[in-house]
């Protein structure tokens, strides 16, 4: 049977108003499983904690109900072998060591603005995660020039003339500093970062915030094709409140809503499309 990349059962995440004296609880009842080459839609309206989950699940923010947390697993490649990381153990632990190092090598975020890191150029902000996961300086050169190239980052011969370039024909963006580029160069800078490690799990959160659809779709089925490409024990969750993004590009669908009786909100319906050979699953199955 596959093995997930991915499992998450019981997760009770409360967060503290520090003006106002209330909880913000976000909770995830049922079993959650993101296996690989998924392509899974978070949709739900602003305030019901899509972002929220998306900190627990990324390994950004501790669980903090973990008598109530039934499962959550993380199954990494080691070489040829898969091996699975208990990360609710991790936490009981407090093997942060343990938590940060599947973070940094096995998970990857593109997010909605400001992560780029304006001081430094494109090839240089592609190569940071590749920095701190310890690969060589050929490695990183020819993984961003690989990822340049894929993401189309280049501009034509008119934007080159105005940029004082007198050669004919495009030109890669690789040493242009990231506050130089348009939202669409700067949204496929984001999203190649992202994969730059080749991590097992991609967060990518509103694609279509800072963008219009068509430059988001795009950016988005340049990724999904470089994810296929790569074919590895890889999935991605993507944040959004987009329906049609969320029907063009998800294999697997969670809904998340307002919570009636606290403020916050629940994962209320999973939906697995037919293609993907894995049975739907709804709340309450």
């Amino acid at each position: 049977m596959t093995k997930p990349v991915l499992e998450v059962e019981g997760l009770v995440q409360r967060l503290q108003d520090r003006e106002r004296p209330e909880e913000f609880v976000v909770r995830v009842e049922q079993r959650l499983t993101v296996y690989p080459k998924d392509f899974v839609a978070l949709l739900g309206p602003s305030g019901c904690g899509k972002t929220t989950l998306l900190t627990v699940l990324g390994l950004l923010r501790a669980p903090n109900e973990l008598a109530d947390l039934k499962q959550f697993s993380f199954w990494v490649e080691e070489g040829a072998e898969l091996k699975e990381v208990d990360l609710k153990t991790a936490w009981q632990r407090r093997r942060r060591a343990l938590v940060e190092g599947v973070r940094r090598k096995h998970i990857g975020f593109a997010l909605q603005s400001g992560e780029l890191l304006p001081a430094l150029t494109v090839r240089e902000n592609i190569e940071c995660p590749l920095h701190l996961n310890g690969w060589s300086s050929l490695a990183r050169r020819e993984r961003a020039s690989h990822l340049i190239g894929a993401f189309n980052l280049r501009r034509a011969v008119a934007e080159a003339k105005q940029a004082g370039r007198k050669k004919e024909g495009s030109y890669d963006l690789a040493e242009a500093r990231v506050n130089k580029l348009s939202g669409g160069e700067y949204q496929r800078v984001s999203l190649a970062r992202a994969i730059a490690h080749k991590p097992q799990l991609v967060f990518v959160d509103e694609p279509t915030a800072a963008l219009n659809r068509e430059l988001a779709k795009g950016a988005l089925e340049q990724f999904k094709q470089m994810l296929e490409e790569e074919n590895r024990h890889a999935a991605t969750i993507m944040i959004t409140h987009d329906e049609e993004l969320a029907e063009e590009f998800a294999t697997v669908v969670i809904r998340m809503e307002p919570s009636k009786n606290e403020a916050g909100g629940r994962v209320v319906e999973v939906m697995r499309k037919a293609e993907c050979g894995v049975a739907g699953m709804k709340e309450g199955d």
